[in-house]
């Protein structure tokens, strides 16, 4: 299992005692904490609330929700709570509380492992994105607790204590503003746009005529062919699942590296140009793809056609307001 140990701190300029509270009725949290999806109460703990079992859904910019468990072990008024997670997160969360003249200091922090399968799977080269990916929620966190309480956040931190600092949002923004761009957002509306592309060419397809699934396998086939070769080229039509498996990876890793260098653009303009941009970038697309990479690649010629350059247009707008989308939520 992968392993995590990360470290939030928020200074809100608020009364300790309401910051405390409004943490430790978590029951509340989905009110006015955007990452929380979800709190129910699984077991009720003792008086004090030792034992205390509740269940939370949870969920960042990216496309997957967490769900665990988290059995209160741990409750000392205004210095600390402390529980043990099951289930997607196996470990220790813990919340610790001090007071610096009127602003409050909030501590949180994870040591936990993660047991989805396949995020351990991936987990070797998408730890940074799942650690920024809980960075936001917490952003989120810091920023609506200090809403709710009337009053303002100070500042935050969030810190891999196994290995770096991660930004805050507010640095996310500055990285943003300077062209470096977050790749939790490139992922997100990479595959975002690529799937808006897929169900647009299927739906000009139709539109036009075309036979949908033989010509679907006919494309499924000339992308996979950029890797498995040309042995499978058409004929014949057919689906086949490594196939049609490669060609979507292909899509998809194209669409996410697409997005990352229409991001540095559109960052710094508002939505009707950036959306305008995102044409031209489409247009752009379609010339380099059909025109020039079929130099290499000649058996793409046959896509040469006004469903594929509509499609890499509404490609590239979905991809430029995604990206606007995501920076204004941001």
């Amino acid at each position: 299992m992968a392993e995590y140990r990360l470290l939030t701190i928020w200074h809100i300029e608020a009364p300790l005692e309401e910051v405390y509270e409004a943490i430790l009725n978590s029951l509340r949290w989905p009110d006015w904490w955007p990452g929380v999806l979800k709190v129910e109460q699984a077991a009720t703990g003792d008086a004090e609330g030792i034992n205390n079992v509740r269940s939370y859904s949870l969920q960042g910019k990216l496309p997957y929700r967490l769900e665990f468990q988290v059995c209160t072990t741990r409750i000392e008024r205004l210095v600390a709570i402390e529980g043990a997670a099951q289930g997607d997160l196996d470990g220790i969360g813990r919340w610790h509380f001090s007071r610096q003249g009127a602003v409050s200091i909030v501590r949180c922090e994870w040591h936990v492992r993660t047991t989805r399968w396949w995020m351990n799977l991936i987990a070797p080269f998408a730890r940074s994105m799942f650690i920024r990916n809980h960075a936001l929620i917490m952003a989120q966190g810091g920023e609506r607790l200090a809403h709710l309480l009337k009053s303002s956040l100070v500042c935050q931190e969030h810190i891999d204590l196994m290995e770096e600092t991660v930004p805050s949002r507010a640095a996310l923004w500055r990285l943003q503003e300077r062209g470096r761009i977050d790749p939790t957002m490139a992922l997100a509306v990479g595959l975002g746009a690529g799937v808006i592309a897929v169900v647009a060419q299927l739906a000009l397809w139709w539109l036009a005529n075309m036979p949908l699934p033989e010509t679907f396998f006919r494309d499924a086939r000339l992308t996979a062919a950029l890797v498995m070769g040309t042995n499978v080229l058409p004929p014949p039509l057919t689906p086949q699942w490594d196939i049609l498996l490669v060609a979507t990876l292909i899509h998809f890793a194209l669409s996410v590296a697409y997005a990352l260098i229409l991001a540095h653009l559109v960052s710094r303009l508002r939505t009707g140009p950036a959306l305008f941009a995102g044409a031209l970038y489409g247009l752009a697309i379609y010339v380099v793809n059909l025109y020039g990479l079929t130099l290499l690649f000649p058996w793409f010629a046959i896509t040469r056609d006004w469903v594929t350059l509509a499609t890499h247009l509404v490609f590239g707008v979905a991809l430029a307001g995604g990206c606007r989308l995501y920076l204004t939520k941001a």
